[in-house]
């Protein structure tokens, strides 16, 4: 901390100044002490003897004096103290970092400082002690070789993480004989992140490090900062780039994306741009300093070396009596050892033996009451002059004592503690808190405001300006110990601090302080009180300022205020404060979680219990149900909404006009939870009869129950195509359709995000049923209505909007629009690493399926090394979710696994894919084994695969046995719906033909590709788009079983018709179909040569090779 400069001192005249001659006076003081003692026993002596106005004057002399000397001392401080290092910014990109420094290490304590100078871990002259050799361990990750790392160093307040960061910016940038040669760092503390017109790195330095303090607080910060310094490390300029975050304690809030470090846990939810920011900080190292205690020899070694730092003089040795003591637990910290030291090096006139860190603390803090006297305004003294009249005339050896009691204690403490317990904007901010403390006077709040900032001088930017009118007292431990003793008195501050006025980003700081402090139960009382009372209207205030901001930050920061009053909260309070949140979003999915705890915060029904209370226990459980479901929390969601609807259905059995409604829209909500946690039968169960209650409610009174009807179909529709139903979901979905329609040709405002919903679910049973014309022109709709939607309310609609586009890119594909699925499947993934940003457990599992989408087009777009990267993340994040919920996440992992073992197969790893191959259909193999009907398909798509990959690596018989069986399950099921699995059929037996082929059964081989080529026809000729691509390579391999069974004219016929729809394809969109056209063209010039037109073989040859001499350049072109 910068300390504050003198005033200066006016003149009137050029002539010498009585303040010269008192300048003499501290000449001679300095100089000739016994003289100057002499001198002033006989001031002290004529002040005595002269009562009256000319004694009195002399006593204003002394004053003045005193005043003068006090000034001197300051400047001759200021002098002492090393410079200032101010904070400086580093570009990366089009973003300007402003980072602080690590300010050089002062060897002394120089007299008159305050404690946030003394103690505080970024100015402290007590030497550091790198306990458990924890220093040691930062600086060999930090330079480490690889060039991105994290460390998180999670603790308490006291423990030393600030310290520790403070050291570590030291060792990196200080020169180092053993470091020497072209490393170069730039370290130190973020202050700030803005936007920059620069587009690239400003600076020289070599390798960067970032430290985050209380980055628990700060998650939006957490998520750009690392976004940022992953940019950084793509810079070849750059060595390493790192970051430490220090993180003060685990989130008090249930996170969402669970670990077994819930230090590390308090960073998330969040992701990042590239490899996922929980899959970033899964790899980070982790210190948590509370596990690692200071041992004896440790805390006598801090203790004495705190001790002769503080009292100057590098010789000096503590007592055994001191050191002995520091066995305590109490000191297990090093904040406490250093505080003791201090207390020991300046003794007060009656120290008192502390026990307990509030009694450390108290003493602290009259110490720093010394530092306040300095700067206490004369405007605000009490007054001594009366009690001096009263009491006869003082001495000036007494003038210093007068001044400690000129000094409003009170005011005083009440002052510091709202300076800590705000980021206090401005002298206006300040003079209107300052005024509610109780101590305040009526006049000169202002001096008081600029007593503050003296005192405790506000940090600055990069450009040297503040950015607050004064900075909070330090250590926080110490700080907050003062909130706590001066709560009583700063009831009516917290009231203006916990407003609706007051939501902002400075909220942050208090709602943060209070949360750390609610350990404190009478503290927590008042705040809990003060809030219950505002609860709704703070809530609104942060809605609003949340959505403006598109942050989740704010309402992070009120939800864990919530979850630490959460005894002082009224239920009735707290479920009117939720209804503030609707159409919120994904940015306020916590803090109305935290609501909805509060509001189900009531005692379960009993048999005596009221019907009316029964019903609203009823209620608040499934809206906390639907709030766990938000958050990714599908198992204790689904434990809350079956006893909503155990309670509902017993009201419903005993007042079915008033109950039926809640009974089937609780019905609704266990669907969805059952189907969350993989129980697909039950969910189909369950909605069926929600279903059949809606059609009787709506039959008697449609005006009010048909959107719900509708919304119920909707749901239905679902759960039948996840139990293998397709035909009847097409059918109900379609009535849902034509329902939402007429819906929301009456009131587009309330029904068009229905509709959307509707048609988005009807294009995917269109397109299994058949009709992909259709399925693309109905998914086209539903995009259109949500682009709209998500305009306008971006936090309600985005998630919806993403759903959208990985089903219209499945369309597009369906359709042949390669290029344009794409793009869109590229949209969707977009989306959806901002959606998991901010509730990961929510959306990572959404995310997981648009990468496994967006694999597949990448591939079908003739990158399949961008596939196989993105395959792979796809199936990192499934293999986590299926290990902690296998019934939800396990189906998704196998899709993921199956088209992984593709790509690794086409980037040339085929023994790899054949373990991936096996492990798909393994899991698919026991999903059908328990419900057939969803998973059958799968397990026949899934045993095409391994097929492929068992030849691939030569089990020639063994893959053809699985293709075989394969088949076997396709003709089955296009028996039973030729739509939808007909494609699928014509694949298997194209892949069953190469496998016959494999073992020698070239008449079975090609009996088998003519029926695979006679479905493709007959599927291309009704969609071209869709099915040529799958016609062209079919006839490809009819060619070569038609050549392995000597019937050469026939196979250059297909060879041929197999050429030119390829060489269509190619011409429309060359990187999806070059492949497979490059294969062509040697099949075809294979058979010519075996006919003997060598010439022509030659040709087709030639162009084959212009083919692949162009994929070549532009695989290039993409690396």
């Amino acid at each position: 901390m910068t300390e504050p400069s003198p005033s200066p001192v006016p003149t009137t005249s050029s002539n010498p100044s009585w303040l010269d001659w008192i300048g003499q006076l501290d000449d001679l003081w300095a100089n000739h002490p016994f003289i100057a003692a002499t001198l002033g026993a006989l001031i002290a002596a004529l002040i005595t003897a002269v009562v009256s106005g000319i004694g009195w004057a002399l006593i204003q002399v002394w004053r003045k004096w005193q005043q003068w000397r006090h000034q001197q001392r300051i400047a001759r401080r200021r002098q002492q103290l090393p410079p200032v290092l101010l904070p400086f910014t580093v570009e990366i990109g089009n973003q300007r970092l402003t980072l602080e420094p690590a300010q050089p290490q002062h060897n002394f304590a120089p007299e008159g400082m305050s404690i946030v100078r003394l103690l505080g871990a970024k100015s402290t002259p007590t030497p550091f002690l790198d306990r458990a050799g924890a220093l040691a361990r930062l600086e060999t990750w930090a330079r480490s070789e690889e060039r991105f790392a994290i460390h998180i160093l999670g603790g308490d307040g006291g423990s030393g993480k600030t310290r520790l960061g403070v050291e570590l910016c030291r060792r990196l940038t200080t020169p180092n004989a053993h470091h020497r040669g072209t490393e170069v760092w730039q370290a130190g503390f973020l202050q700030n992140i803005e936007q920059s017109d620069s587009t690239s790195t400003s600076d020289d330095a070599s390798s960067l490090l970032l430290v985050v303090d209380y980055a628990e607080a700060r998650p939006e910060t957490v998520t750009e900062v690392i976004n940022i310094a992953l940019r950084a490390a793509e810079d070849p300029a750059r060595q390493r780039v790192r970051i430490t975050f220090l993180v003060r304690r685990p989130s008090p809030l249930s996170v969402t994306h669970r670990s077994s470090n819930e230090w590390l846990d308090a960073l998330r939810p969040q992701e990042s741009k590239d490899e996922g920011l929980n899959r970033v900080l899964d790899e980070a190292s982790t210190i948590i300093l509370n596990d690692e205690e200071l041992s004896d020899t440790e805390r006598k070694d801090l203790f004495t070396h705190a001790y002769r730092a503080f009292t100057c003089s590098p010789e000096s040795t503590p007592s055994p009596e001191l050191t002995g003591r520091l066995s305590d637990p109490v000191y297990s910290q090093p904040l406490l050892v250093t505080v003791d030291a201090f207390l020991n090096a300046h003794p007060l006139p009656n120290p008192q033996i502390s026990c307990s860190p509030s009694e450390l603390f108290e003493e602290v803090l009259l110490h720093e009451e010394h530092y306040w006297v300095e700067h206490w305004p004369q405007s605000l003294a009490v007054n001594t002059d009366r009690e001096r009249q009263n009491d006869g005339a003082a001495t000036p050896i007494d003038a210093q004592d007068e001044k400690r009691r000129s000094l409003n204690r009170e005011l005083a403490r009440q002052a510091v503690a709202a300076a800590t317990l705000a980021d206090i904007q401005d002298e206006e901010d300040a003079i209107s808190l300052l005024r509610l403390l109780p101590a305040t006077p009526d006049k000169n709040t202002d001096d008081l405001a600029k007593w503050l900032r003296d005192c405790y001088p506000p940090p600055t930017n990069g450009n040297g300006h503040s950015t607050l009118w004064c900075k909070n007292l330090e250590p926080d431990r110490i700080g907050e110990h003062l909130i706590v003793s001066e709560a009583d008195d700063l009831v009516p501050l917290l009231q203006e601090l916990l407003s609706p006025s007051r939501v902002g980003t400075s909220s942050l700081r208090t709602w943060t302080v209070l949360e750390r402090i609610s350990t404190d139960p009478h503290l927590d009382g008042h705040v809990g009180r003060i809030l219950n009372d505002v609860l709704a209207e703070v809530t609104q205030a942060v809605h609003t300022e949340t959505v403006n901001s598109q942050s989740p930050d704010l309402a992070a920061g009120f939800a864990k205020l919530i979850n630490a009053v959460r005894p002082h909260i009224d239920p009735n309070k707290a479920h009117e404060a939720q209804q503030t949140l609707s159409d919120s979003g994904y940015f306020t999915a916590l803090l109305e979680y935290e609501l909805a705890q509060c509001s189900a915060n009531i005692l379960p029904p009993t048999d005596d219990s009221s019907e009316i209370d029964r019903a609203t226990y009823a209620s608040r459980r499934l809206s906390l149900s639907r709030c766990l479901a938000n958050i990714g929390r599908h198992d204790e969601a689904l434990k809350a909404v079956r006893e909503a609807t155990k309670l509902y259905r017993t009201l419903a059995e005993h007042n079915p006009g008033t109950y039926t409604p809640n009974l089937a829209s609780s019905l609704n909500n266990l669907a969805g939870s059952q189907a969350e946690n993989g129980q697909p039968h039950d969910a189909l169960q369950t909605v069926h009869e929600a279903t059949n209650l809606y059609r009787t409610l709506a039959e008697h009174n449609p005006a009010v129950y048909t959107p719900d009807l509708a919304r119920s179909l909707n749901n239905l529709a679902i759960y039948l195509d996840s139990n293998g139903q397709p035909h009847k979901a097409l059918q109900t979905a379609q009535e849902a359709v034509t329902i939402r329609r007429k819906l929301a040709k009456h009131n587009p405002a309330v029904y068009t995000p229905d509709l959307a919903r509707s048609l988005n679910n009807l294009a995917i049973y269109l397109d299994s049923n058949g009709q992909p014309h259709k399925a693309l022109q109905t998914a086209q709709e539903a995009t259109n209505l949500y682009r709209t939607l998500a305009k306008h309310n971006p936090a309600a609609y985005t998630p919806d909007l993403a759903v959208c586009l990985i089903n219209l890119a499945n369309r597009l594909a369906d359709n042949g629009q390669h290029h344009e699925a794409l793009q869109t499947a590229q949209e969707a993934t977009n989306l959806y690493r901002t959606l998991a940003k901010h509730n990961p457990a929510a959306y990572t599992p959404n995310l997981a399926r648009s990468l496994n989408n967006l694999a597949i087009y990448l591939d079908s777009n003739g990158q399949p090394h961008k596939a196989l990267q993105t395959a792979q993340e796809a199936v990192t994040i499934r293999r986590k979710l299926a290990k902690h919920n296998p019934a939800a996440y396990t189906p998704d992992l196998a899709v993921s696994l199956n088209n992984l073992a593709i790509y690794l197969d086409s980037n040339g790893q085929p023994h790899k894919a054949l373990q991936t191959a096996q492990e798909a259909t393994n899991l698919y193999r026991t999903l059908a084994k328990h419900n057939p009907a969803a998973y059958t398909p799968n397990l026949a798509v899934s045993l095409n695969n391994l097929a492929n990959r068992l030849a691939d690596n030569g089990q020639h018989h063994e893959a053809l046995q699985t293709a075989q069986e394969a088949t076997n399950l396709y003709r089955t099921l296009a028996k039973h719906n030729p739509a939808a699995y007909t494609p699928n059929l014509a694949k298997s037996l194209n892949n069953l033909a190469n496998r016959l082929a494999d073992n020698g059964q070239h008449h079975e081989a090609l009996q088998t590709a003519q029926e695979a080529t006679n479905l493709y026809r007959t599927l291309a000729k009704h969609n071209p788009a869709a099915y040529t691509p799958n016609l062209a390579k079919s006839l490809n391999n009819l060619a070569n079983r038609l050549a392995d069974n000597g019937q050469r004219h026939e196979a250059l016929q297909a060879a041929q018709e197999a050429t030119n729809l390829y060489q269509k394809l190619v011409s429309e969109h060359f990187q999806a179909f070059s492949g497979s056209f490059a294969t062509t063209l040697e099949t075809y010039a294979s058979i010519l040569e075996r006919s003997g037109n060598a010439k022509e073989a030659a040709r087709i040859r030639q162009e084959r090779n212009a083919v692949l001499k162009r994929m070549k350049e532009m695989e290039e072109d993409d690396a």
